[in-house]
């Protein structure tokens, strides 16, 4: 059964492996292959506000596999299916086979989890470090050989070097030992302290880092606080969204009220299945509601002073979701039931999978068809222009320099004056302009450049609306 899982795990997540790649992936990517080692730590790392581990692990991929689509992404499918695996054995070592197996099943199906094990970024290998680590205290906890530590110290120091939400498992860990406490040995209690001090120890070359990366983080958030709503806002609704995206996926609707009345049964079904679990909890088992609750508290109070609270950075807690939705259902002594809220959430987990797989409006920006269009319908004085103070990467990923490409504004938001100047300076000798609406709503809500490049002789003969990518706009220039 275990291998089956494991099997199918694996050819979900290969699925669409090829779709476009999006904003945050084309970044990375562009990055990794202009950058050398040293640089992506020390340079990069800094815009980007993550840890450098997973950027240094593409750069390597991409030294022996390539560029391409699906070899970015190969990493992600890997770290997604041993996260399956390390589930199945938290599971088994927590509770028991069935249970476990239950678990295993969930994530392997899990929508939110195979769309975050295809993407060229950090959250999948951070999922996985997190789980192995949790692997590895539980190990301590019951056994406390070397082995155990070193590979405890190991996969948490990993994981504080891929992302920042996982800080989180700290507190974790900290809260099971004290509800443990009774329970362990002092010597075991003890051991923990030049633990931790290691980690810090090993962490601390980042740590002199990190005050330059959040300067430059909360510089960015300040000088345009709508992107800073985009990335990771605090308020209950983006709270509760997120236990509809652990659940469903990506997928929505746009009527939120409609929304909402579909996911109702679902809701209800996984808040029985939250309170069926309660009645497995022991002192030894609650670091599995202590690793789901804690890091959503934690993130959720953080994002007052940094925007990163959003569902898509808790991809790491996503085991102990479906390791708690399995205690509940295996917490019924009656099989037929047993079976019935197994097949209820594997159904609601395969309904969503299906919808994101077969609607490419709920897959990545379709950069590669947008750029596609352009290489078809671009003349020998043609530039491409973006609501940016610079070309947007996954363009220059497909473009490959055909087409010059630039930003039309000189930072986040849009000044009358200088978009003029910045016309003039690149469309005299245009006859041919393709605009990309792409992040307008953030950084150009009036419509200055749409209107400017209009102003500057050029009529809007055709648009294009690309999925994720939104609108290009293509204008010849008026005949003289």
């Amino acid at each position: 059964m275990l291998y089956l899982i494991i099997s199918a795990s694996l050819i979900l997540r290969l699925i669409n492996l090829n779709q476009s790649l999006w904003l945050d992936e084309a970044i990375n990517i562009n990055n990794v292959k202009a950058l050398d080692f040293k640089q992506l730590v020390l340079n990069y790392s800094l815009s980007d506000f993550h840890p450098p581990l997973y950027h240094l692990v593409l750069k390597l991929n991409t030294l022996i596999l390539g560029s391409s689509e699906i070899a970015v992404r190969i990493p992600s499918v890997i770290f997604g299916v041993l996260t399956v695996y390390l589930t199945y054995l938290i599971g088994r070592k927590l509770f028991e086979n069935k249970t476990a197996l239950i678990a295993a099943t969930l994530i392997a199906t899990s929508p939110l989890h195979i769309y975050y094990s295809q993407e060229a970024r950090m959250y999948s290998l951070a999922a996985l470090l997190a789980i192995l680590s949790l692997y590895f205290f539980v190990s301590v906890t019951t056994k406390a050989s070397i082995h155990n530590w070193l590979g405890f110290i190991t996969a948490t120091t990993l994981t504080l070097y891929t992302d920042y939400l996982p800080y989180t498992i700290i507190p974790v860990y900290l809260a099971a030992i004290y509800f443990q406490r009774k329970k362990f040995t002092n010597k075991l209690l003890i051991s923990f302290i030049p633990a931790f001090i290691l980690m810090t120890l090993l962490l601390i070359p980042w740590l002199l880092v990190l005050p330059k990366q959040l300067a430059v983080g909360l510089s960015a958030a300040a000088a345009s606080p709508a992107w800073a709503s985009v990335v990771g806002s605090t308020d209950l609704q983006n709270l509760l969204l997120s236990f509809v995206k652990f659940t469903i996926g990506r997928i929505s609707l746009d009527n939120n009220h409609l929304y909402a009345l579909l996911f109702l049964p679902i809701a209800i079904f996984i808040s029985i299945l939250f309170l069926m679990s309660i009645f497995r909890i022991s002192t030894a088992r609650i670091i599995i509601w202590f690793w789901f609750f804690i890091p959503i508290i934690l993130g959720y109070l953080t994002s007052f002073i940094v925007p990163v609270f959003s569902y898509f950075r808790f991809v790491f807690i996503l085991p102990a979701f479906y390791l708690i939705l399995s205690v509940g259902i295996n917490s019924v002594n009656i099989s037929k039931f047993v079976r019935a809220f197994l097949i209820f959430a594997l159904l609601i987990n395969l309904i969503s999978l299906s919808i994101y797989l077969l609607n490419p409006k709920f897959q990545r920006e379709n950069w590669k068809q947008a750029t596609n269009y352009i290489h078809t319908n671009a003349s020998s004085n043609t530039i491409v222009l973006f609501e940016q103070g610079q070309s947007i990467a996954p363009f220059d990923y497909y473009n490959k320099g055909r087409i010059k490409s630039y930003g039309a504004l000189n930072g986040f938001s849009a000044d009358e004056f200088e978009i003029k100047q910045r016309l003039n300076e690149i469309t005299s000798d245009q006859d041919k302009i393709f605009l990309f609406q792409y992040l307008s709503g953030i950084t150009d809500t009036q419509g200055l450049l749409f209107r400017e490049i209009s102003n500057a002789g050029f009529i809007n003969v055709s648009t294009k609306d690309f999925n994720g990518v939104g609108f290009v706009y293509e204008f010849n220039k008026y005949p003289n």
